[in-house]
């Protein structure tokens, strides 16, 4: 590490720039011990169950090197905490280690008032984490709460349930492209820069969503995750797939990934509360296919053809 980052030290860097992160919600969240000691010393809620997520972010697989550190640090946390969103859970608090090659003050500063940004959007404090030396990477560790028994998970589909996915796809694909060619983000709606995290709507579909994911590696190769623990397949109708385009998406532009929107599946008889819920919040959910026997996810084009799907993010 640096001799500036040496002589600065880690416990230094530490109190100088996440102490206070979300420290405004440390009481209500029941967190007695924070940022700065051996480690968070907190009082769980003790009718609720923990629900428990983390994502590492890393420069240039994950995020690009041009990317604002403000903009790195909100959509690190945002991205972990649509984990949460799918589960139905109230975030609580978060952890966060973070590796970078050399200390930057300016670079920090902004990283910090990224966190600060996420943190006073979701009254969620940072509670403890670690920093060293190393390729710029992040870690992000979020902890919410359910009421027992009650979390959605990737599990529980039927056969005839309703496939549905909220928002739009494809805009972050479209965005994170523009950016890799330097071009300003023209549609301004930072999809894949601050992609919006639907914790009230994966709150609102507890007891409603028979099995539910968030839309992070592709939409068709996550929802072979529900179809794959659901022990089922399903069929998705291409042109149903949401799009903010004037033309229906094609069969490459459906599973690019970076959307963060809840993909679920839903008994046919929830269709009017799905969309008072839609209304409410004022989040378009869009029924895009159905589950059925078997074990593949077919997407089917206007002509009844089955189309090939190009894969989606692979971690390895």
């Amino acid at each position: 590490m640096s001799e500036e980052v040496l002589s600065l030290g880690e416990r230094k860097i530490i109190q100088k720039y996440f102490s206070d992160v979300g420290s405004a919600y440390l009481a209500e969240q029941g967190i007695r011990v924070s940022v700065g000691d051996d480690a968070a010393i907190i009082s769980n809620p003790y009718d609720k169950e923990s629900v428990v997520s983390i994502d590492t972010s890393i420069e240039g697989i994950h995020f690009l090197s041009s990317m604002k550190a403000k903009d790195i640090a909100y959509r690190s946390v945002a991205i972990a905490l649509s984990d949460l969103a799918a589960c139905g859970a109230t975030p609580a608090w978060y952890t966060l280690a973070l590796s970078m090659e050399s200390y930057d003050e300016d670079w920090l500063k902004e990283f910090s008032e990224g966190l600060r940004i996420v943190s006073d959007e979701f009254r969620l404090p940072l509670v403890g984490g670690d920093t060293t030396k190393g390729a710029l990477s992040i870690s992000v560790q979020v902890t919410g709460y359910c009421d027992p028994g009650k979390a959605i998970t990737r599990k529980g589909s039927s056969k005839g349930d309703l496939v549905f996915v909220s928002g739009f796809i494809g805009e972050a694909a479209r965005e994170l492209k523009s950016l890799k060619e330097g071009e300003e983000n023209k549609n301004k709606n930072l999809a894949y820069l601050r992609p919006k995290v639907r914790i009230d709507l994966g709150q609102r579909l507890i007891g409603i969503a028979s099995a539910a994911i968030d839309v992070s590696d592709g939409l068709i190769q996550d929802l072979g995750h529900i179809c794959r623990e659901s022990n089922l397949g399903c069929e998705i109708l291409l042109e149903n797939i949401p799009t903010k385009l004037s033309r229906p998406l094609t069969a490459n532009e459906i599973n690019q990934g970076d959307d963060y929107e809840i993909c679920f599946s839903a008994d046919e008889s929830n269709l009017e509360e799905i969309s008072s819920i839609s209304e409410d919040l004022g989040i378009k959910i869009t029924a895009i296919g159905r589950m059925t026997e078997g074990n593949l996810v077919k997407v089917i084009n206007k002509k009844g053809s089955v189309v090939k799907i190009k894969s989606g993010f692979e971690h390895f």
